[in-house]
């Protein structure tokens, strides 16, 4: 008996994921306020690592009135949370969304300068753009999470973040207490200065093993 019938039914429906994903580019680009009020509110925050009280209860705050459940405290890290939205079609397959949101020390600097000018002389700032990626990530969830309620579209949403990249800690103890226990796809955001996308194993390294 032929497999080609069978193989169409396994098939994707490519036609409808284009556009599903023409849809979430607008309602993307249709919230450009939302993620600039993010970028320019994680950027006047600046926290160090494990510090970073003040994005974590902007950011949950954030999420939990758009229907997230969070969980504060995360890992025994004080400062580190994750929130999660499951979609009432089924929970699989479970999608992680994380980005860095720490500053670096004494990194203080004016918005839009190109050049060292701090706001406050020896405070921390965002110097690798770590105010940018959570606002990715959450207009993005917000967008996927509608047309998943709207279509019937199976899956969880885990958002999280890195909250101690430069001390290249925060991350392990994710691990370590299962927070990737249950993920299908994990997708990263970080700013580059190309904006490039990237999958599979990283090209960075790191100084120490961390896990």
């Amino acid at each position: 008996a032929s497999t080609t019938p069978m193989l169409r039914a396994q098939a994707p429906d490519s036609a409808r994921i284009e556009r599903l994903k023409a849809e979430a580019l607008t309602k993307v680009d249709a919230r450009a306020k939302l993620v600039q009020e993010i970028v320019d509110q994680l950027f006047s925050y600046a926290e160090l690592g494990m510090q970073v009280f003040e994005t974590q209860k902007y950011i949950t705050g954030l999420l939990e009135q758009n229907g997230f459940k969070v969980t504060r405290g995360y890992a025994g890290m004080p400062s580190a949370w994750i929130a999660r939205w499951e979609s009432p079609a089924g929970a699989k397959p479970e999608i992680s969304l994380g980005s860095d949101v720490d500053g670096i020390p004494q990194a203080s600097n004016k918005p839009a300068y190109a050049f060292h000018e701090a706001q406050v002389d020896g405070a921390p700032g965002h110097g690798e753009g770590h105010n940018s990626g959570q606002a990715v990530n959450i207009a993005a969830a917000l967008v996927v999470k509608e047309l998943m309620i709207r279509d019937k579209i199976a899956g969880t949403l885990v958002l999280w973040p890195g909250i101690a990249e430069e001390q290249m800690a925060g991350k392990a103890f994710l691990v370590r207490e299962g927070l990737f226990k249950n993920t299908d796809v994990a997708l990263f955001t970080h700013v580059g200065n190309d904006l490039g996308v990237s999958w599979g194993q990283s090209g960075s390294t790191a100084l120490i093993s961390a896990i």
